[in-house]
Order: structure tokens, then C-alpha cells, then sequence
């Protein structure tokens, strides 16, 4: 009986894992590239702007001042299950420096409006 509780919990663990993949930027980014031409794309990309800049998370930890150069930043919006609002739960970088990392800092865990679909990869150009 104990083994079977077991395995059940080991796969019952994968089924979590598998659900909250990890994307390499290279692969968020063909996926955001495949979506954000979509009209629902365009509008929850115009919303998020708006919520962004009201609560301004861009500017969170004077990231701008950390580094030259711009940074691309893809995130990643999921909805966790029994979640009210969806989450950004993971942003990724085209380059590592302590710039991406303030603004990785700045957007991960942020709760959001639910997107038309999952997983949502939004990017956003940081200069």
C-alpha cells in the first residue's frame, strides 16, 4: 500500500513539473513571435502596457541605471491552477547582466488579468 501511495505522488509530482515548463528565451521568443500578430495578442500586450505604467514596474529598483545597452525581456504568464489572476512566472533575457536581472526581479510573481490564452509569452524592450 505504501509503495503505491508513493507512486502515485512521484507521478502526481511530474505531472506538475510538466505543466510548468521552463522556456530558453530562444523558445519564448519564436513562441511570442508566433502569436503577436493576433488581434487578442495585441490587445492584452496594449492592456499590460497600460498596467505597467500606472503601476510602474518598469521602474522598480532604478533598473535602467544598472547596465548600457537595451534588454529584450520575454515573460512568461501563466494561471495557476485555483489562481484568481494570472502571474508572471518567468522572465527571460537576451543577455545576463544586473540590468535583465533587476527587471527579472521587478516583473516575476507580478499577478495580472487573466490572457486569452496560456502560456502567454510577452515581450517588452527595456532601452
Amino acid at each position: 500500500m505504501r509503495l503505491w501511495i508513493v507512486a502515485v505522488l512521484v507521478l502526481s509530482s511530474g505531472l506538475v513539473m510538466a505543466a510548468e515548463k521552463q522556456f530558453s528565451f530562444a523558445e519564448a521568443k519564436k513562441m511570442w513571435q508566433q502569436s503577436k500578430d493576433r488581434k487578442e495578442y495585441q490587445t492584452y500586450a496594449s492592456e499590460f502596457a497600460q498596467f505597467n505604467n500606472h503601476f510602474r514596474l518598469d521602474e522598480k529598483g532604478g533598473c535602467y541605471a544598472l547596465a548600457r545597452g537595451p534588454v529584450e525581456l520575454m515573460l512568461v504568464i501563466t494561471h495557476p491552477a485555483g489562481g484568481k489572476y494570472a502571474v508572471v512566472t518567468d522572465v527571460l533575457s537576451d543577455v545576463d547582466n544586473p540590468k535583465a536581472q533587476c527587471f527579472k526581479g521587478s516583473y516575476r510573481g507580478v499577478e495580472t488579468k487573466n490572457p486569452p490564452f496560456l502560456p502567454f509569452i510577452l515581450q517588452m524592450s527595456m532601452g
